[in-house]
């Protein structure tokens, strides 16, 4: 009898031994096998982030960035291939991809930005089954609603570029990486190769999170199966991602000139780095950084989000206790893979920047927010008690609330009012009056001609009376114009001229040069609609003229 028990005690079972739990996971339910909830909560937790996003989403004015997506890709293929020869080839495989959304859906606020908030929801997918892998259950609900509830990641999920879709590329690109670790086929690195490479044609920064995975290999190269073998399995796909975005990358490089950032400030740099990068997006005022102290309540709630972010983020790097368990034996670490990720990317941009040209702004590191939000969940997935864990996402979602309720307003991208300029000229104006563009800036030679880029359903009817060059004609993202003083004849015999000003970074003015000399052509000012950064004017003809 006694012989017996003991040899059911000992007995091993039939089939594969279970998965050893992480510290503080739960059994699986009954009838509720992990393998499904690893699909199940993915799958949960990215409708989620795309409906978070899509709250709203048609609300904010058209910004600059997202008049030239949309400039660009409504072009033919031939012209926009013209223009990328010119500028802005690093966004030109976006622009491509939205060629043929625009084709099938239209330039509605809602409908240009929609592919992002689908981004967002795979992005955050990907978040969870990182989760998984690298912490069990916790981390990879934690994390994805950490994801979701991150100010870049709802700001970035109504911009029509292509932000969002870097962050979805690059959590999966790394579970590809992990999986290639782990399997160590060739097919998989293929894969990565295949992956990466998209990646760096969506955004040229991307090519920093594979030096990025580079690192974390070396990290680990002690406790990897055949260390040199993936190590030249690595470099290999790196190389062949390299092949692959080479004919954009060369185009790209040979433009970097033309991008619009301004010599690097320390307090700049610092306001970027610690709230726009992960707790902004962008503000919704025409100043771009975060006021401190803050004088809103939108922008407290960046500070105080800020705040408790980076101490979450910093949790896990200082006490052990905080650092996620791997949910299996792997040779890759959670630190390892996440650290990397988020720290080498923008601190070798930030050291260029200084070094040679700006290039560092916060928008362009959006691929890093899975990892950020991992790191912030850590400490929350290692909470034991489930009122704690949830009590900790309900407080963080309450102190970015009032961030999300500003990146939804009519001029939440910066102030911009650009729908309601083009509503008001809309209710008022005729097809075939004329219309005047003023410079975008003062000193420039780009007029704010880009808000009838942004609604020519709207604007299109109108002449320009100082219009050159179209953008197409141009093969740049805007058009050209001529000075107003050259379109004096047509300015003397107009029976009516609509004006669009744009003022941003200072008050709006209540007389300017171009005001006065439109005066001076027999014109009379006869009314006015001044935003927040646009003011549209209607002149007519004096009866005395």
């Amino acid at each position: 009898m006694i012989d017996t028990s003991v040899q059911q005690l000992v007995r091993r079972p039939k089939g594969p031994l279970p998965r050893a739990r992480a510290v503080g996971e739960r059994a699986p339910e009954p009838g509720r096998p992990l393998r499904r909830r690893g699909w199940l909560d993915p799958l949960w937790l990215g409708i989620l982030a795309a409906a978070v996003a899509a709250i709203g989403s048609w609300i904010p004015s058209k910004w600059n960035d997202e008049a030239a997506t949309q400039t660009a890709a409504t072009r033919t293929l031939p012209e926009l291939w013209q223009m990328m020869q010119h500028i802005d080839a690093v966004h030109g495989s976006y622009y491509f991809l939205m060629h043929f959304w625009i084709g099938a859906f239209g330039t509605s606020n809602f409908a240009l930005r929609a592919p992002s908030m689908l981004a967002v929801g795979i992005a955050c997918a990907g978040v969870a089954v990182l989760g998984y892998r690298l912490g069990g259950r916790r981390l990879a609900v934690a994390g994805g609603l950490v994801f979701l509830l991150l100010p870049r990641v709802t700001w970035m999920g109504i911009e029509a570029r292509s932000l969002a879709m870097t962050a979805a590329v690059a959590v999966w690109l790394t579970i590809i990486l992990l999986r290639a670790v782990d399997r160590r086929m060739a097919g998989w690195w293929a894969l990565y190769a295949g992956l990466a490479g998209v990646g760096v044609l969506l955004n040229i920064y991307l090519a920093l999170l594979v030096l990025a995975h580079g690192v974390t290999l070396l990290l680990a190269r002690r406790r990897l199966p055949r260390p040199r073998r993936l190590l030249i399995a690595w470099g290999v796909s790196a190389l062949g991602a390299a092949l692959l975005s080479l004919p954009v990358d060369r185009l790209s490089l040979g433009q970097t000139g033309q991008l619009p950032f301004g010599r690097l400030t320390l307090t700049g740099t610092l306001n970027t780095l610690l709230f726009e990068q992960y707790f902004t997006g962008a503000t919704p005022t025409v100043g771009r950084g975060v006021p401190i102290p803050p004088t809103s309540l939108w922008a407290a709630a960046v500070v105080a989000a800020a705040v408790v972010g980076w101490l979450l983020f910093a949790a896990p790097l200082i006490w052990r206790r905080f650092r996620p368990v791997p949910a299996r034996q792997t040779p890759l670490r959670p630190l390892g893979i996440l650290v990397p990720w988020v720290v080498l990317p923008t601190t070798l941009v930030i050291l260029y920047s200084l070094a040679a040209h700006p290039m560092y702004s916060g928008r362009y590191f959006a691929f890093t927010t899975p990892a950020f939000a991992l790191l912030m969940a850590a400490p929350i997935a290692r909470l034991r008690v489930p009122w704690m864990r949830v009590a900790t996402i309900a407080v963080l979602g309450l102190l970015v609330l009032p961030i999300y309720i500003s990146q939804r307003g009519p001029t939440a991208k910066n102030g911009t009012d650009w729908q309601q300029a083009a509503a008001i000229i809309q209710a008022r104006a005729k097809p075939g009056q004329d219309i005047y563009y003023g410079p975008a800036r003062p000193g420039v030679k780009v007029s704010i001609h880009k808000i009838a880029q942004a609604y020519p359903a709207v604007l299109s009817s109108l002449h320009d009376i100082t219009l050159k060059q179209t953008a197409i004609q141009s093969a740049e993202i805007w058009g050209t114009t001529w000075p107003l003083s050259h379109s004096k004849a047509e300015l003397q015999r107009t029976p009516l001229l609509w004006a669009v000003i744009e003022h941003p970074g200072y008050a709006s003015p209540t007389s300017t040069t171009q005001e006065r000399y439109i005066e001076s052509q027999g014109l009379r000012l006869t009314h006015i609609w001044r935003g927040s950064e646009t003011d549209v004017l209607e002149f007519t003809r004096s009866t005395a003229t």
